[in-house]
């Protein structure tokens, strides 16, 4: 018996020994690994937005917008996505008992863009985007196509770049099916006002080889600013031109679109 209990408490240091060394190697293992997912937190910068304005009474209104933005920064490679969408609906009131509902809002629109940079400043870049705009008539826009680029401005504090390829442009308004092969041409602005806000703007211009008098102009400008460290307010105003746009429809399109972003 006393043989037995002096065995076992011989080999009790040997495995807190074991155990020691098993966790020293977990947490040697853990840190290079929590440092790596530091490091993919600070390459990938995403957020989520969403605005909401709603009314009841006399009238009966609602409109909500969402979005979902990622940006990824790496050594060479640079990927934008941006996804976002619109909803708006009322409800109208004609002889003072039937109610008729109406959209009034419904549209999307995602944007995917790579760049390359082959310098400090020069970048190649591949792009498409894919939109649809009911109350516009666009049933369907799919664009695409590759170019080169060139930072002319290029800190932590200022960004100025403008592009110029070609994009492969197919959509359908109101049922008429169009493909074209369209020159772009486009610059961006981004600035850092303080450590938490930020204003942009960019312009696209797509013109159909064949034809210069068929063209799209997109335009956007926005401010960003910091509630806290994950939340932020976003005002963005959008301007979409058409020269040729679907039957009975206006050529442009304006929108103004406010809410609160969260930083995940």
């Amino acid at each position: 018996m006393a043989f037995s209990f002096t065995w076992h408490f011989r080999r009790i240091p040997a495995v807190n020994a074991v155990v020691i060394l098993s966790l020293a190697a977990v947490i040697s293992r853990a840190a290079p690994m929590a440092e790596q997912e530091k490091q993919k937190q600070k390459d990938w910068n995403t957020s989520l937005n969403a605005g909401l304005n709603l009314t009841r009474g006399n009238s009966k209104n609602l409109l909500a917008n969402g979005a979902i933005l990622a940006d990824y920064n790496k050594a060479d490679n640079i990927f934008r996505l941006d996804i976002q969408g619109n909803y708006g609906e009322s409800v109208v009131n004609k002889n003072g008992t039937n109610d008729t509902e109406q959209t009034t809002v419904q549209n999307a629109r995602g944007v995917a863009e790579y760049q390359r940079l082959f310098s400090e400043r020069d970048y190649g870049y591949a792009n498409a985007s894919l939109s649809h705009d009911r109350i516009a008539g666009i049933d369907y826009r799919g664009i695409a196509g590759p170019g080169v680029g060139r930072y002319f401005l290029k800190s932590d504090l200022l960004k100025l770049s403008t592009e110029i390829g070609v994009a492969y442009v197919c959509q359908s308004l109101a049922g008429d099916i169009e493909n074209t092969v369209n020159l772009r041409v486009a610059q961006r602005i981004e600035m850092k006002l303080l450590a938490t806000s930020k204003v942009w703007e960019s312009i696209e211009c797509l013109s159909a080889i064949n034809d210069f008098g068929n063209y799209l102009v997109n335009f956007e400008i926005g401010a960003q600013a910091a509630i806290t460290a994950c939340l932020n307010l976003r005002v963005v105003l959008q301007d979409q031109f058409s020269s040729r746009p679907a039957p009975g429809k206006e050529s442009n399109d304006v929108k103004l679109i406010a809410g609160v972003g969260y930083q995940l």
